[in-house]
């Protein structure tokens, strides 16, 4: 009797514990992917401001142009980020944690007027003074059949 007792609490914790890490990983989720979208905004609006507080200093970004194609952040886009007039939509979303870190992969569809592309990405995030910042992203377009 003692040891069935004894099985059904470490199995009740085993579960709690489950239930608390995927509570964890679903909140963690939501607000990556609630912050990617301001990002994505923010870039889309021309608001370099907004952006840079979104951003860690030395930012590295590698392009879908196919050839890879690799920007870094060479100081605040404050004043220097052009709006685009594109919208951006965020799919398939995963992420993973690792401590400080976390990785957003996912596909992003860019809809510009009636045209519309799409990639997959993944993203690179850094807990630094309690705010999760983008640290290094990358997109590969994703053809569709002809």
């Amino acid at each position: 009797m003692k040891q069935l007792l004894t099985t059904i609490i470490i199995t009740t914790v085993v579960a709690s514990t489950s239930c608390l890490a995927q509570n964890s990983s679903n909140n963690l989720q939501r607000e990556l992917e609630r912050l990617h979208n301001q990002w994505f905004n923010a870039f889309d609006k021309g608001d370099g401001a907004a952006m840079d507080k979104m951003e860690i200093p030395n930012l590295i970004l590698i392009n879908a142009d196919g050839k890879g194609g690799i920007w870094e952040k060479h100081g605040p886009r404050a004043g220097k980020q052009k709006p685009t007039g594109n919208s951006t939509r965020l799919s398939n979303l995963q992420v993973r944690q690792f401590g400080n870190s976390a990785i957003l992969t996912g596909v992003v569809t860019i809809k510009d007027g009636q045209e519309s592309a799409r990639s997959s990405t993944t993203v690179v995030w850094v807990r630094k003074n309690n705010q999760w910042l983008v640290a290094s992203a990358q997109w590969s377009d994703i053809r569709t059949a002809e």
